[in-house]
């Protein structure tokens, strides 16, 4: 080697280490550029490396011992190191292809990553049929999905079992008109009769007791035991001519129904034994009884009794006047997981039974009575035999069951009854007793053609044919289809007709779609709708073929003839619609009119459509189906069409639930608290501040609360 470096040959180092015998492998790699570039001897093998890997370097074969050279081995991997001296890590080598490959595919990822980004939130172009639908088509409601587990709804109302026997509105009409003339007559005199008691039992200037005294009985009676008999007497008078109180408490007895009537029974009897022994038992002192508080009471109990069998007999006699009612339910998950109202042409069935049934009042005393009568016969003995004056039973029990008995305990029902009786009597409406109105409630009203524009509301203004058809032919296609469709176009059309001389004709494959509905009559497509469903159906409108609230009729994909409309809005339905939404009653919209769509409803009726329900088409016929299943408890009656009577049936009914329930609420409040006064005052013995005036003072101010809230329940 040293000869050759004389000669200036170039040596590397590898070839050095191995020329003075290192006894190693070199450890320096050398990178794909610095081999290529180095010239290589002719001892080496190009052998092309897999997947384009640079050619591997082979070692020359050793000479054998019987000089045959040895086979050369592809790919030999040198020699390990002796295990005294551990090799250091070889670097990892990168091969140029797989980093041109690997480098590609990552800009290739990074730019599809960021073309998603870019268009992640873009939509997808809709197609024609979504843009045609979108455009013609009238936006409708969804419906929430039902939950999983279906709520148990409870029934509110009496028992099957509990109800009276069934009899015909028109005999519980007649049964209930016999002495309503007469009750009214005697609950006017009684109150006159009220008014002169409270005059005998105040202290008047002019009325000289003491002197009218001796000369009656020539000194021998007081004149407050004169005052105390004719008090009496007078009071006997009062409770004969308010005898429906006595005798309703006596058949409820019978009957072991306690009622309100009983506790003012009670009380009238009790305050008859005071004034008979006023100034003959002990412990009495010379106070008059307190028999003009009672006498007021029994004839607002009587005014009770009155305005609850009057407000029965209207509503009977409302209920039969159609032979075929509108019968109103409200039925539980009707629409939307929430219940609704809904109106079917049937006849009323146990409607007598729930006229005669016990009103909510009634039943909560069923329980509050027997407490109230308890209470004040234990108020009544604590104050006399309790602070040992026995004599003064008569007076306290008198005081307390005449507290305890609240002038408004009959008329929580009855008085908001009748005024809401007399006004839905008016519309041809009435309400199916209290099981009927217990069921009112927050829920939501289905309204048909017929609610919106009844019989008589929609004419057809003209006929257009186009396309040589014969007028006959059209008229008989498109009444046909709109028979089919069972809408509120039916009938004007039948008339149209009839006008014609047409007769139906034989149809197949009817389908209601959004705006019009679809047929074939004698192997040809007859389409019917409005405008709007036409260019969905891809019929050609020629400039001047659009004509607003129109029903379209196509044979063939051609337009054959156009039925200008004229709709007539009753002027009560845009207040009825919006006592409704006030209410919390939400409309929802199941008609079957093609032409009838909130964009129609808004723009010529300016009518609240953004507040109103408007369900799908398959949704409409399901809602609408004569046929479908309601709740067997009657909640109103109607007799005539519209949405007016509708309306104030519902509402009518809502407001009398909510006006019995107050009224009850104040009733028993005032005879508590009532009770707790006057056992109080009769315990101290306090006759000076226990008179007449402070007592009727005292009760007539627990009656103002029902007078309002019954001159509520109809002002809606």
């Amino acid at each position: 080697m040293a000869d050759d470096k004389e000669k200036g040959a170039d040596y590397s180092v590898d070839e050095i280490l191995a020329e003075y015998g290192s006894g190693k492998k070199p450890k320096v790699v050398e990178f794909p550029e610095q081999a290529a570039a180095r010239p290589r001897p002719k001892k080496e093998i190009d052998l092309p490396g897999p997947d384009g890997l640079p050619p591997v370097e082979a070692e020359a074969p050793e000479p054998e011992k019987d000089g045959l050279p040895k086979p050369p081995t592809p790919l030999q991997t040198p020699p390990r190191a002796e295990a005294e001296e551990p090799e250091e890590p070889m670097p990892e080598i990168v091969p140029q292809g797989i980093r041109r490959t690997i480098g590609a595919r990552l800009s290739a990822l990074m730019r599809r990553a960021e073309h998603f980004a870019d268009h992640m939130y873009d939509e997808a172009e809709p197609s024609e049929e979504v843009k045609k639908a979108e455009k013609y088509m009238p936006g409708v409601d969804v419906e929430e999905p039902p939950q999983d587990a279906p709520r148990r709804v409870k029934k509110r109302g009496p028992r099957p079992e509990e109800l009276p026997p069934d009899a015909e509105p028109s005999e519980l009409a007649a049964r209930w008109r016999k002495g309503l003339v007469s009750q009214g007559r005697r609950i006017l005199i009684g109150g006159l009769l009220a008014i002169l008691i409270l005059l005998v039992s105040l202290e008047l200037p002019f009325l000289r007791w003491e002197e009218w005294a001796s000369a009656i009985s020539g000194g021998a009676l007081p004149a407050f035991q004169l005052r105390s008999l004719l008090l009496t007497i007078l009071l006997a008078v009062e409770g004969a001519l308010c005898c429906e109180v006595p005798a309703n408490a006596i058949r409820k007895l019978m009957a072991r129904k306690p009622c309100p009537e009983m506790i003012a029974a009670l009380a009238w009897l009790f305050t008859l034994i005071d004034g008979l022994t006023a100034g003959r038992l002990e412990g009495r002192e010379n106070c008059l009884p307190c028999s003009a508080v009672t006498a007021f009471g029994l004839v607002c109990a009587m005014w009770g009794v009155h305005a609850r069998q009057a407000a029965d007999r209207v509503s009977a006699k409302a209920a039969a006047q159609a032979r075929t009612p509108y019968v109103v339910t409200l039925d539980e998950d009707k629409w939307n997981s929430r219940p609704a109202y809904a109106k079917r042409t049937d006849f009323p069935t146990g409607l007598g039974s729930q006229l005669q049934a016990d009103a909510g009042p009634d039943r909560v005393y069923r329980t509050a009575a027997p407490l109230l009568m308890l209470g004040a016969l234990l108020c009544a003995l604590l104050a006399s035999l309790g602070r040992g004056v026995p004599g003064r039973f008569p007076w306290a029990a008198s005081c307390c069951f005449t507290a305890a008995s609240a002038w408004s305990a009959l008329l929580t029902y009855g008085l908001p009854y009748r005024r809401l009786a007399d006004r839905l009597d008016k519309l041809g409406a009435a309400l199916a007793g209290w099981p009927g109105i217990l069921r009112c409630g927050p829920a939501g009203i289905i309204m048909t053609d017929g609610d919106l524009f009844p019989t008589g509301s929609v004419t057809v203004s003209q006929v257009n044919v186009f396309g040589g058809a014969a007028t006959e032919k059209v008229v008989a296609y498109t009444a046909t289809l709109l028979r089919a469709l069972d809408c509120g176009l039916t009938r004007p059309f039948h008339d149209l007709l009839r006008a014609q001389g047409a007769i139906y004709r034989e149809v197949s494959g009817v389908v209601a779609h959004e705006g019009g509905v679809s047929g074939i009559i004698r192997n040809q497509e007859v389409l019917v709708g409005n405008a709007d469903f036409m260019r969905m159906m891809d019929v050609e409108l020629k400039p001047g073929h659009s004509v607003k609230n129109a029903v379209y009729c196509a044979i063939g994909g051609e337009l054959a003839g156009i039925f200008p409309l004229r709709y007539s809005l009753n002027s009560a339905v845009s207040p009825s619609l919006a006592a409704l939404i006030r209410e919390d009653v939400s409309p929802v919209l199941a008609t079957r009119d093609p032409v009838i769509v909130p964009a129609m409803l808004e723009q010529k009726f300016r009518l609240p459509v953004d507040k109103l329900e408007f369900p799908g088409v398959e949704r409409r016929l399901e809602l609408s189906d004569p046929d479908q299943d309601h709740d067997p408890i009657t909640v109103a009656v109607l007799a005539r069409e519209g949405l007016s009577a509708y309306c104030d049936a519902v509402l009518g009914g809502r407001r009398l639930r909510l006006a019995a329930r107050w009224g009850l609420v104040f009733a028993l409040a005032g005879a508590v608290l009532g009770l707790a006064a006057t056992f109080y005052l009769t315990f101290i013995g306090a006759f000076a501040s226990l008179t007449t005036v402070n007592f009727l003072v005292f009760m007539a101010a627990w009656l103002v609360p029902e007078l309002v809230i019954a001159n509520w329940a109809d002002q809606f």
